[in-house]
């Protein structure tokens, strides 16, 4: 049974207890074997031991002020004409960079989930998000990206820009983000503005799928949802071409954002899964604790 835990909140000065949700990840390996990783963000210390390269810019890591589930999240802030604020690297499968999931496995379709959320004063699109790929070498080559970032630069919303980094069957990136050789297959946008004022200060689900292609075809998919609604989808992408050496080895959360925002912000991460099979989300999705309490 998942226990509710407790947050003490200070509002106006008095002391409030709110109800945080469930950790998901509790006994996540029994309860849930088509998972293969899951991360409730609530130590920050263990971020260095779990994900294989941590971007601490601007003070990235967990924080206690906000969570979904639990106790913590993951923070990231943004400040004015600084472009990286902060990332995490998951490293799954077998990897010629770094791997301690699952080494001898070769994943062609993965899931992975997390919730989101904006300080309520957030401007603009932030840009980077969330990515999978393929490393296909120690120097970070990468056969595949499957990239989930902004609609448009002057919207609010979310798009898929898949990409190729094979010809034929051979990987011809040479490094990671060789932008110079990679093949990019189209960008689908998707319809919520996550950005937008409505959608600001509260927990969004976002959940995103990659499937290779089989070998030679154009069959791979990618995909997405928010709050359980699929907002774009492709199945007609030749991810790989024929090459087959290394599957999905990586998953990425980031803050990147071109040319930085034009003021001060911040957004959470927390509840980060990665499945072989559709996740979803949590079916009750906590509001966020109010912060005009008085104690009588």
């Amino acid at each position: 049974m998942k226990a509710a835990l407790r947050i003490t909140l200070i509002v106006l000065g008095v002391m409030q207890v709110a109800h945080a949700g469930p950790l998901e990840c509790t006994n996540w390996q029994s309860l849930h074997p088509e998972w293969v990783w899951c991360d409730d963000f609530e130590s920050d210390a263990a971020l260095s031991s779990s994900y294989f390269e941590v971007n601490r810019s601007n003070g990235f890591g967990v924080t206690t002020t906000t969570a979904f589930g639990g106790s913590g999240a993951l923070k990231a802030t943004y400040y004015p004409g600084v472009q990286e604020s902060g990332n995490v690297k998951l490293g799954i499968g077998r990897s010629p960079v770094a791997s301690k999931i699952q080494v001898s496995r070769n994943f062609e379709d993965l899931y992975w989930r997390f919730y989101l959320k904006m300080d309520p004063n957030w401007v603009g699109n932030a840009n980077k998000l969330t990515r999978a790929t393929i490393f296909s070498s120690s120097n970070w080559a990468q056969a595949a990206i499957s990239h989930l970032w902004e609609d448009e630069m002057d919207g609010n919303g979310l798009g898929l820009d898949p990409v190729s980094g094979v010809v034929g069957g051979v990987v011809v990136t040479t490094k990671y983000n060789d932008f110079q050789n990679m093949r990019w297959l189209g960008k689908i946008n998707g319809i919520t503005q996550i950005y937008a004022p409505e959608n600001l200060n509260r927990w969004n689900c976002i959940e995103v799928h990659m499937k290779l292609n089989t070998p030679g075809a154009s069959d791979g998919v990618s995909e997405f949802w928010v709050d359980s609604h699929l907002e774009a989808r492709r199945a007609d992408l030749n991810w790989r071409g024929t090459y087959t050496a290394y599957g999905i080895n990586a998953i990425m959360l980031e803050n990147y954002k071109n040319g930085g925002p034009t003021q001060v912000q911040s957004r959470y991460f927390d509840n980060f899964v990665v499945s072989t099979a559709r996740i979803g989300c949590l079916t009750a999705v906590r509001p966020n604790p109010p912060t005009d309490l008085t104690v009588q």
